[in-house]
């Protein structure tokens, strides 16, 4: 996997994530090589169940303490965390920022320059580590957390038990990136004794979804592809419930039928194309991300692809890396962030449709 997400996999939704062909050596996989059925944006999840965090022994007045259940165990906090940790790959450091939590330490992400996306933008300077070798058990200890946010770790099963010796560590609740954003949020939320926060930036977000659907009726009904090119080779997004997906959709946007019945690759939920097929990725809207500018250079070189309908039309969107992993990791931060970077451009793709 390109630089582009070299640590984690990119999030799935009820599901996986992006193309395990062009994995960089470890655990850690790039952004679209294993995006799969990505973390769904959807407006309709469910969100966390009230009867999942209720206080235990909760005083009226705080709420403490309150225990969070989650797949790999549960967090009890005791006391409103003074020092917070995010330990999973991108969104716990997104949430912790939106609720205003007093964080300490967050996972680098090695696809920015000085480690942090470009939505990140913390009141103070937490210490940065890098997880792309494994979870740096020392450096977290050495912070001294009295919570971990970790439901965006993508090794929380092996990491879960030594990190929860440190401090009390909230977990994913289905499975590693197969919550919901607005889950994510809320369950924060609970660890963090903010729950109605989280919920006002909950409906914040939904509430620009809709207003920016209403303010471009053109998007309504055009197809899309969307996907990286790593290493020179092409791949799909072709499942309804990847997170990127989900987004598009949000906005009145239909995912390519002829994606859709392409067989998956070597990750659920993406498709490999073919260097003579790039007709396959014709649609209304075509959007591309590439792991290099060098890669993206000749790629939009090659013939076939200045032929496509999409090209010709001006409806071809070259996605930077920030906006791409906005829309493909969504969280309340990210989400708006996207929005704002990439709404313009489709509408503009979408008023050429054929």
């Amino acid at each position: 996997m390109p630089s582009f997400l070299p640590e984690r996999p990119f999030p799935v939704t009820r599901s996986s994530r992006l193309d395990d062909a062009a994995a960089v050596a470890g655990r850690r996989a790039f952004l679209f090589a294993t995006a799969g059925a990505a973390l769904a944006l959807t407006g309709c999840s469910s969100g966390s169940d009230d009867a999942e965090a209720k206080p235990a022994g909760a005083t009226a007045s705080d709420g403490f303490p309150v225990t969070v259940q989650g797949k790999e165990g549960a967090a009890r906090v005791t006391a409103p965390p003074r020092r917070v940790a995010a330990c999973g790959y991108l969104r716990d450091t997104d949430i912790a920022l939106a609720l205003g939590a007093p964080l300490v330490l967050a996972a680098k992400n090695n696809v920015f320059p000085d480690g942090l996306a470009p939505w990140q933008k913390p009141a103070s300077d937490p210490v940065l580590i890098d997880t792309t070798a494994g979870m740096p058990m020392e450096k977290v200890a050495a912070a001294r957390p009295d919570l971990i946010l970790a439901s965006d770790d993508y090794q929380l099963h092996d990491d879960y038990a030594k990190l929860s010796r440190i401090a009390p560590t909230l977990s994913y609740r289905k499975g590693v990136g197969q919550d919901g954003w607005e889950d994510m949020a809320r369950r924060a939320g609970d660890a963090l004794g903010a729950r109605s926060e989280a919920d006002a930036l909950v409906s914040r977000v939904r509430r620009k979804i809709a207003s920016v659907r209403k303010a471009h009726p053109e998007l309504d009904g055009r197809t899309f592809t969307f996907g990286p090119v790593v290493g020179g080779e092409v791949f799909t997004i072709k499942s309804p419930d990847d997170a990127s997906a989900v987004f598009f959709g949000q906005l009145g946007m239909k995912l390519s039928p002829k994606v859709v019945r392409l067989p998956d690759s070597a990750t659920p939920g993406r498709a490999a194309v073919a260097k003579e097929r790039l007709d396959l990725l014709d649609a209304d809207v075509l959007i591309l991300t590439f792991d290099t500018d060098q890669a993206r250079k000749e790629f939009e070189a090659r013939p076939l692809f200045k032929k496509l309908g999409a090209v010709r039309r001006g409806a071809y969107i070259g996605l930077d890396m920030p906006t791409a992993i906005a829309v493909g990791f969504p969280s309340v931060l990210s989400l708006p962030y996207g929005l704002d970077a990439v709404v313009p451009r489709l509408a503009k793709a979408a008023r050429r449709h054929a």
